[in-house]
């Protein structure tokens, strides 16, 4: 973006004054905003998940952010109701508050600040982070890039092992190894890296930190908040076959159903990744598929393809702020 595009999208923020707060209202009336969180934590506390994960929001923001929407009449829902055919009335804003991956602190924190405003939100878990005894094959390495003694081991194990990673270093490197190879190679990597490295305890100590156990999914859903899938490993569809995909489709379904005793029927795709048919393969086990799409959701929305709106992360002003809240996007 050049500057004079960055210029101009700042004097957007702009038309985000008080005075313009009606309009905005207005166009978002008779539809659902969903808005999607990863982390509710505070930022640097994991520095690992700070620097190449989604950034965290604090409880004290969300607080404020879901305050603004529930002073202007906003209708907080969940997915089930939208199963169920309830859906905001033409005079009314409906909002959706949902979080991604299910990290420990999403339950408590994140949860925390719903129930202290009476919402019910949806937590798109993945359960292979339930209980588990070490991070995560996305955690693990973002753990590994992190520190440059553990980021040069890892650099040279990629090197040797998978030819593509060569031009890549540093963070370039954790990108590439995220999103371009496949993920049963780079697990293989990274297991290898555990076992010749001796960091087997430390990665324990991390995922007992970041991660729930079954009682905390419980527990939200006896306080009537929605347990979706975001698949079991998080794995992107972009690196996995497509037998992989469907195992991870059953797999977390079944996961889910045997902890909170109830079949979940809303997706999401982890990292937003999917391809052609892949909307079809999830109908065959869910009835509701979410995307990432920054727009609104409409009453003609297909349930196949429920648009979310990410956390752009922390804004410059508190016209970003508010220019999110009522767009669900900047």
């Amino acid at each position: 973006m050049t500057l004079l595009q960055r210029i101009a999208n700042r004097s957007l923020d702009l038309l985000f004054l008080p005075p313009f707060s009606g309009f905005w209202r207005q166009r978002l009336k008779g539809k659902v905003l969903c808005l999607l969180y990863h982390r509710v934590d505070a930022p640097g506390r994991i520095p690992f998940l700070d620097r190449f994960g989604v950034p965290p929001i604090t409880p004290a923001d969300l607080r404020e952010e879901l305050r603004f929407l529930a002073g202007r009449g906003a209708v907080f829902l969940t997915f089930s109701d939208l199963r169920r055919g309830s859906f905001p009335a033409a005079d009314e804003i409906g909002v959706i508050v949902c979080f991604d991956d299910g990290f420990h602190c999403n339950y408590t924190s994140g949860l925390g600040v719903l129930e202290w405003l009476q919402i019910r939100g949806v937590i798109f878990q993945s359960t292979a982070m339930v209980g588990a005894d070490t991070l995560i094959w996305e955690h693990r390495l973002y753990w590994f890039g992190h520190e440059p003694g553990r980021c040069e081991l890892l650099r040279q194990a990629a090197h040797r092992r998978l030819p593509a990673s060569r031009p890549h270093r540093g963070d370039a490197l954790v990108k590439h190894l995220r999103d371009a190879e496949p993920i049963a190679a780079v697990e293989a990597l990274l297991q290898e890296l555990v076992e010749t490295s001796g960091c087997a305890e430390r990665l324990s100590r991390h995922a007992a930190e970041l991660y729930p156990d079954a009682a905390f999914l419980r527990a939200a859903r006896a306080a009537h908040h929605e347990i979706a899938s975001h698949g079991h490993h998080h794995y992107p569809r972009r690196g996995i076959d497509e037998q992989t995909f469907r195992t991870e489709l059953i797999r977390s379904q079944e996961e889910i159903e045997a902890i909170v005793g109830r079949r979940p029927q809303a997706f999401s795709y982890p990292f937003n990744s999917h391809g052609p048919g892949d909307a079809e393969i999830c109908a065959e086990h869910y009835r509701q598929v979410a995307t990432v799409e920054a727009r609104p959701i409409l009453a003609s929305t297909p349930f196949a393809e429920m648009p979310r709106c990410t956390w752009p992360g922390p804004f410059r002003n508190r016209l970003q702020r508010r220019r999110w809240l009522l767009t669900g996007h900047l």
